[in-house]
């Protein structure tokens, strides 16, 4: 049975980590792949100890050699979204003794994470999405710095991305917009009609004004402001 495919955010050694983890479930067992969003993006194979309807535990590497166990909740939050939160321990010589992170990875039934021919991995419509459509909730860090990854949400607030905006790309005829009308609850909606697997992309410029570090565009538009 196919459950879904989820974008997994940790903090990590070295700053915030992203995976992409392919997840399906058998009776009791669940078990998938869990691909890194870094520049190796190497691949790992996850299987549950044990599990239920509202979570399980899992290993994640090769069997008998696990890099790490996996103690997840399934949260169910409606419109096709779905939540893994929980604990990710890193493991030694036993799971007791590695360093362990707070968990969360997010399903949403309307997008998916690809590589993407404007830059890197980009977010991707699953289905067709009208205009003025939800395309997915915002979700991070609130805070007033802005950074290479961040959103502006208002004038004096900014959001460190930990869901799917964190991979959604620029466009200069952009196909999306951020909707900022509750600040304590920002969304991505169409801007136009976006067809199934067509990529999602929102203007920086337009949204931010100024760019901290600056960037390439690569986005295709027939006119750029970049």
């Amino acid at each position: 049975m196919r459950v879904g495919e989820f974008l997994a955010s940790y903090p990590g050694d070295s700053g915030r980590v992203f995976e992409w983890i392919e997840l399906r479930r058998q009776g009791d067992v669940w078990m998938g792949q869990v691909t890194g969003l870094g520049a190796e993006g190497a691949t790992t194979h996850l299987r549950s100890r044990s599990g239920n309807d509202d979570g399980f535990i899992a290993e994640l590497g090769a069997t008998g050699a696990a890099t790490a166990i996996l103690d997840l909740k399934i949260v169910e939050r409606g419109e096709g979204e779905m939540v893994l939160s929980g604990r990710r321990v890193q493991t030694g010589s036993s799971s007791e003794d590695g360093a362990m992170a707070a968990f969360m990875a997010e399903y949403d039934a309307r997008v998916e994470i690809r590589t993407s021919a404007i830059h890197g991995h980009g977010v991707f419509a699953r289905r067709d999405l009208a205009a003025g459509a939800v395309i997915t909730v915002i979700r991070g860090e609130m805070t007033r710095v802005q950074t290479p990854h961040s959103a502006r949400i208002t004038d004096d607030v900014h959001c460190e991305p930990t869901g799917y905006l964190r991979y959604i790309n620029h466009c200069c005829d952009a196909n999306s917009v951020i909707d900022a009308s509750d600040p304590a609850r920002p969304l991505l909606r169409a801007r136009r009609a976006i067809a199934a697997g067509e990529e999602i992309n929102f203007d920086y410029i337009e949204n931010e004004g100024e760019i901290v570090g600056g960037f390439a565009c690569n986005c295709g538009a027939a006119t750029h402001h970049i």
